[in-house]
């Protein structure tokens, strides 16, 4: 895991109030319980609890091979009294890069406006590990019409469009 600051987050509530959070991932998604969703004026929002925080312990337990549902039931179980302790930072948020690369023209009219930027928005997101084409799972592709039609099915009718029983026909 990434260095980041540890965090330890007290809530309480009363009964029947939400925490105000959503959580993600868990065991059996295949990455980290984070925070998905902090409510804003929630318990958890004025408790510091952050969109994006890494959990790592729920009530004292360790959560690292709790899968998302008892992660879920942990928090149930905690009743009316939420120990969480996170991670924070040290994990890189993937965010589109935008950039100015203009302005367009207003057209002309009584109203006095600004120009209206035009921007560049880059979906690109890291360089990919290159592998050799042609390993693992990527197999070239054959040319067609370069070989016979051999089919050795059962109840095939290939046998009937042979080149013996067309010059026949």
């Amino acid at each position: 895991m990434s260095s980041g600051q540890i965090i330890t987050i007290k809530l309480s509530r009363g009964d029947g109030a939400s925490w105000g959070f959503r959580l993600q991932g868990g065991k059996d998604f295949g990455f980290p319980l984070s925070v998905a969703k902090v409510n804003p004026g929630s318990l958890s929002d004025n408790g510091g609890l952050h969109v994006g925080d890494v959990v790592l312990k729920i009530g004292g337990q360790n959560v690292d091979f709790l899968r998302h549902k008892e992660a879920q039931d942990a928090i149930l179980r905690a009743g009316n009294y939420l120990e969480l302790q996170v991670q924070r930072g040290g994990f890189q948020t993937w965010k589109p890069s935008v950039s100015i690369v203009g302005e367009l023209p207003t057209p002309s009219s009584n109203l006095i406006s600004e120009p209206t930027p035009l921007i560049r928005t880059s979906l690109k997101h890291k360089q990919q590990d290159s592998r050799p084409i042609g390993s693992g799972h990527n197999v070239s592709a054959t040319p067609f019409g370069s070989k016979q039609l051999v089919h050795l099915q059962y109840n095939s009718p290939a046998n009937l469009y042979s080149m013996q029983n067309i010059a026949e026909t």
